[in-house]
């Protein structure tokens, strides 16, 4: 963890954590790098200052105190998988990747009822730079901060494209796919702390990492988790991983859940949350987190990122086609002038337009369908006090529209910077990190992403049929009774959790219903600090 504070008065910084000097002592640098070297860091900055930005690759945040220019230099990498939080106190700023830190140095601290209501609604944090707490930000994926004594600039050094920029042919496209995914492997294992295992979840990403890491590594460990007593068998993939794993001479790990102790490991984990994020399935990975510390893993790799970057979600393809068949209709107006057409699209498009049951319809109820009616009854009564006022969550407008110009890039470059980040990232971080082990998330590589990015949208996507490309990629490598199963998530017990949720109490906020994430907000709530009448 890093914490910084950068003081205008004398215009020094402190720091609160393990720190790396140059020789001459005049540059100090501290670094929460899972993939980038604190050596290459300080080695970028000598020679090129803070263009070092566009010459560093991989997962980072670090904060770098040159004191000949009595400057602070603070840089998140280009994806946004390191965090990093700032306050403005009275005499200076603080920096740190541990939004509690911070928090614990805010003397009155405010909340964002924005920002804490709508990740209730929608299971992650959808603003990027405001937290849920007044007087901590975030710097944002690709932005840098510089503090002097003229006080704080932020900087945008990267900012994702999809112009086309590769011209090649599809095989050349795959060939170079391949070698970053083999590059991103690489990296992630060479700079593990120890002992590696891979997540082998019986899909298309795990086992492209497991696949890839048999050609790094000698031995290869895997590690799969299912249900006791094969309870909810439509997502307990354990026989594809192992029937995988046996193929390839993987070292095969088998954890088995036992769904009764999952009120337990929320218990353990909760304390560790300091952002409102939510994942019913939170429990089930805690669990996994937990037996490969036991195992003596100290490094897991996970194929998060796989379906944001090949186009796998069916639903994000609906709302980009009801975006469109929006805009058509728009542009069918004044409808005097087109009544045959405007009857013909009108019957042809009935249910996206009219029927606000329709999945394929932009309306509020798209995002995350399966929260919407709990959050509707939780807010209809909820209520919090604080600092002698009752916010009720009612006049909260959490809405997330999708405006009528979302296409494909626009979706999918919003799930990247939402659900696969603040949700995910954020939540494997946070779970492993609580069990003394590191996660990494290879297919996040920032080389590999722009490069997709610049391919031509036609090679890579196709909606009728999602990942066609990744599927092509690792065609040979990874077997077609994998490639070519029906997706399956990791499903959570769900029976279990309402019965959790049937008995919780609310200790800082108050509603008639409880569900996952109210539940888990007000444990969150709770253990921070916010007590009823107490701040």
């Amino acid at each position: 963890m890093i914490i910084a504070y950068y003081d205008f008065v004398n215009q020094s910084c402190t720091f609160e954590c393990m720190t790396v000097k140059t020789s001459d002592e005049s540059i100090v640098l501290a670094s929460d790098s899972a993939t980038c070297a604190s050596d290459d860091i300080l080695l970028a900055y000598q020679q090129f200052g803070m263009d070092c930005v566009n010459h560093l690759t991989g997962a980072f945040s670090f904060v770098l105190f040159d004191s000949r220019l009595k400057q602070l230099f603070v840089v998140r990498d280009k994806l946004g998988e390191r965090p990093m939080y700032y306050s403005q106190l009275p005499t200076g700023i603080m920096f740190s990747t541990d939004l509690r830190a911070l928090f614990s140095c805010v003397k009155y601290p405010a909340i964002r009822w924005h920002e804490l209501a709508q990740p209730i609604r929608f299971n992650y944090p959808i603003e990027l730079q405001h937290t849920w707490i007044e007087q901590i930000m975030r710097l944002r994926a690709g932005e840098y901060a510089t503090v002097d004594k003229d006080g704080l600039r932020l900087h945008t050094y990267f900012r994702r494209s999809h112009a086309v920029t590769f011209t090649g042919s599809k095989n050349e496209a795959i060939q170079e796919s391949l070698r970053l995914m083999r590059q991103s492997v690489n990296r992630c294992i060479q700079m593990s702390p120890g002992p590696v295992a891979v997540m082998l979840s019986g899909g298309i990403d795990s086992s492209s990492l497991a696949a890839f890491a048999k050609g790094i590594q000698n031995e290869v460990h895997v590690i799969t988790a299912g249900y006791k007593g094969n309870t909810y068998t439509a997502c307990d993939e354990r026989q594809v991983a192992r029937r995988f794993a046996e193929e390839q001479g993987f070292i095969y790990h088998e954890v088995e859940l036992e769904v009764e102790d999952f009120q337990n490991l929320l218990n353990e984990f909760v304390p560790y949350l300091d952002e409102p994020c939510f994942d019913v399935s939170s429990m089930s990975q805690y669990a996994v987190y937990k037996k490969a510390a036991e195992l003596g893993f100290k490094t897991i790799l996970s194929g998060l990122g796989g379906d944001e970057q090949f186009y796998s979600y069916k639903g994000a393809h609906k709302i980009v086609d009801a975006a469109k068949n929006r805009r058509e209709f728009v542009e069918l107006y004044p409808y005097k002038r087109n009544k045959t057409k405007w009857l013909a699209y009108i019957l042809g498009h009935f249910k996206d337009l009219l029927l606000p049951t329709q999945t394929a319809c932009l309306s509020d109820m798209n995002p995350e369908m399966w929260v919407y009616g709990d959050y509707k009854k939780f807010a209809t009564t909820a209520q919090m006090e604080f600092n002698n006022e009752t916010i009720r969550f009612k006049d909260i407008d959490v809405t997330r529209h999708f405006p009528d110009n979302t296409d494909i890039h626009s979706m999918y470059d919003y799930l990247f910077s939402t659900f696969a980040t603040t949700l995910c990232v954020y939540l494997g971080d946070k779970l492993c990190a609580a069990n003394g082990i590191e996660i990494r998330y290879p297919l996040l590589d920032p080389d590999l992403v722009t490069f997709l990015d610049g391919l031509p949208l036609e090679m890579k996507f196709d909606p009728s049929s999602p990942k066609k490309f990744q599927k092509e990629i690792m065609s040979g490598i990874v077997p077609d009774y994998i490639l070519y199963a029906r997706k399956r998530g990791f499903e959570p017990p769900f029976d279990f959790i309402r019965k959790m949720c049937g008995s919780y109490k609310y200790r800082v906020m108050n509603s008639d219903h409880v569900f996952f994430n109210s539940m888990v907000a007000d444990m969150m709530l709770s253990n921070m600090g916010f007590l009823k009448n107490k701040i």
